[in-house]
């Protein structure tokens, strides 16, 4: 509290206190009355008017100050919110060292690509083991030098995946600010030295336009449109640990403008968002956040969501989702408006209480341009996955993905990516602010490309406040 208002209040007490004691004097000194005595009409009592003591309607307005100030402290305080998490985790990569690819020498698997410099088989973030996506090690690829945050080499340990901290303030009376900051600790990677680093992940502005809530304008850097996989890419709202081979296309923030409503009862869910870049994650070869070129971005969601409890006896509160995103837009890091890149997609969303199931597919192409921008063709790809918690302490996850992409820079680079990944896991809630998660990852090659074992297991324990 500030030093001023305490002063304030003191003050006003001390004076309370005084003429809460001058009025006891002053009572003792006065006739006592009948009380058997006849009083006044109402009317004839009326008509004498308001006798109150000077000194009372000072106290009387003195207790309102307080209560006004007490008030006015109240608000000032509820406008501030302050949350995040604490991600700590152990992982242990299965045989190619953590790396998720391995060079096809000589063409000897895929001759058609003989025309570039090096191919690649596999994906180069197809073991992730946190909530970020982060590869338990990108290996040492030909012609690159990539930053590697993780770089275990193969071997198993202890992480500090992140440090989240979420700031909220209202603003105005429908006018809200938001910030998320991620605070990475990491190895330095030279002598003397510091890893750690920091992003910041949403940086906006929601304006609630409507009474009830269901209409908003967000500016800043803000939570992407497209798919569902977004809402909860942190470690504090995700059930598991890692995300879906498709994450990395779909929830990236995006610096711009949106919208999102929900509509007739919300029976629709309509979202839309104009901006620099596209819905990849930062760490990939298609995120950009300012914009080099004059073209804009846009990408929207249209999704009917049913109330299943209204209509079936027995499954109070069960929704059904159903909905398609799209988005298209000139290709980030170009500094022209040539190439375009762009994503379709359709998800699938069941609340079932305490079973939920999700799915999603999605395709996409980026051009590509030369050796400085990178080229995509992504092919059916998607995931479906259950959360059950059948015990309020324990739940349980499995998740089956696929991935079908083709990644090229130019005539230097190609990655021929046919993965399929099958991920069973556990939670355990000791309170709703600690969290235990475990998964097993099996990674699995199809369509050409030689099985090799780059399975991870992962843990995360997530104290978040």
């Amino acid at each position: 509290m500030r030093p001023l208002v305490v002063m304030k209040q003191y003050q006003l007490a001390l004076t309370i206190s005084a003429s809460l004691c001058l009025w006891n004097l002053r009572a003792e000194a006065q006739p006592k009355l009948d009380p058997k005595a006849p009083s006044l009409p109402e009317d004839i009592a009326d008509a004498v008017g308001d006798d109150t003591p000077e000194w009372q309607t000072q106290i009387d307005q003195l207790k309102q100050q307080i209560a006004k100030n007490e008030e006015e402290r109240r608000q000032e305080a509820s406008r501030l919110t302050i949350n995040g998490y604490v991600d700590f985790g152990f992982f242990a990569p299965q045989g190619n060292h953590g790396i998720g690819w391995i060079r096809d020498n000589g063409n000897t698997y895929f001759p058609a690509y003989s025309m570039y410099s090096w191919v690649f088989l596999g994906d180069i973030l197809g073991s992730p083991i946190n909530s970020r996506g982060e590869a338990a090690d990108l290996g040492n690829a030909p012609g690159v030098d990539r930053f590697d945050s993780v770089h275990s080499n193969g071997a198993p340990g202890f992480i500090a995946n992140e440090v989240n901290m979420r700031l909220g303030y209202q603003l105005a009376d429908k006018a809200i600010l938001r910030t998320s900051v991620n605070f990475v600790p990491r190895t330095g990677k030279q002598d003397f030295s510091l890893g750690d680093f920091f992003d910041v992940d949403t940086a906006e502005m929601e304006y609630v336009v409507t009474d009830n809530g269901n209409t908003s304008i967000f500016v800043g850097k803000t939570m992407p449109v497209f798919g569902i996989e977004y809402k909860d890419r942190k470690s504090d709202k995700r059930f598991g640990v890692t995300p879906s081979l498709i994450d990395r296309y779909t929830s990236g923030s995006q610096l711009g403008v949106k919208f999102r409503s929900k509509l007739l009862n919300d029976w629709i869910v309509v979202a839309g968002a104009v901006s620099n870049n596209s819905s990849t994650v930062e760490q990939f070869h298609f995120y950009s956040e300012i914009d080099q070129n004059s073209g804009k971005t846009f990408s929207g969601r249209l999704a009917l969501s049913i109330p299943i409890g209204d209509f079936i006896r027995g499954l109070p509160g069960q929704r059904l989702e159903i909905g398609g995103s799209g988005e298209w837009g000139p290709q980030d890091r170009a500094t022209d408006n040539k190439g375009k890149t762009w994503f379709y997609g359709a998800d699938l969303q069941y609340f079932g209480g305490n079973f939920v199931l999700k799915a999603q597919w999605i395709r996409g192409h980026s051009d590509g341009q030369g050796d400085t921008i990178w080229g995509l063709k992504l092919h059916n790809s998607g995931f479906a996955e259950i959360n059950w918690q059948f015990l309020p302490f324990l739940g349980v996850l499995v998740r089956a993905d696929q991935r079908d992409a083709l990644v090229t820079l130019g005539l230097t680079r190609a990655y021929i990516t046919k993965q399929r990944r099958y991920t069973g896991g556990l939670r355990v809630v000791f309170n709703p602010h600690i969290v235990l998660k475990a998964e097993y990852l099996h990674n699995s090659e199809y369509g050409g490309i030689p099985q090799f074992d780059n399975d991870i297991f992962t843990s995360s324990l997530v104290l978040s406040f």
